[in-house]
């Protein structure tokens, strides 16, 4: 039931890892290729690894929020008999390699269309989803009683 808040989630986490689709240039032609000019060696190691860390980061909490954590995914004998660490480190190389591939696939955004995706689009869809949600969990009667 969650499944379009999971992709607002991942959209967003492409949009705040400054991804392929999101990565928003900034006056590309003067700076040349902005921190790479700025940054060497192990600075401009630890700045990559910085926004790798984020990807590994934003893939965990995707996973733990929408994927059912470190459970395995089919509830039956042979699946249920894998650590819940390979789980959880499965379902968080799934998401790294969406991130990939959504890299090699996907043409840029500039500032107007990534400010109407997040404004008019995913504000007024999230907040309708939590709305939704909430109706059909107080008229469904599955709130927990107090």
């Amino acid at each position: 039931p969650l499944l379009p808040m999971f992709v607002i989630f991942f959209i967003s986490a492409l949009a705040e890892t400054n991804r392929t689709p999101f990565d928003l240039p900034m006056s590309e032609a003067e700076l040349v290729a902005g921190f790479h000019t700025e940054y060497s060696a192990m600075t401009f190691g630890l700045f990559f690894l910085g926004e790798y860390a984020n990807m590994i980061l934003l893939s965990a909490l995707g996973a733990v929020l929408f994927l059912g954590g470190w459970h395995s995914p089919i509830p039956y004998a042979p699946f249920t008999l894998v650590p819940g660490v390979v789980w959880f480190a499965l379902k968080i190389a799934f998401l790294l390699f969406i991130f990939s591939w959504t890299k090699g696939t996907l043409p840029r955004y500039r500032y107007d269309q990534l400010m109407r995706l997040g404004w008019k689009v995913f504000l007024p869809v999230s907040l309708g989803w939590v709305v939704l949600t909430a109706a059909v969990l107080t008229f469904g009667g599955w709130l927990p009683k107090p």
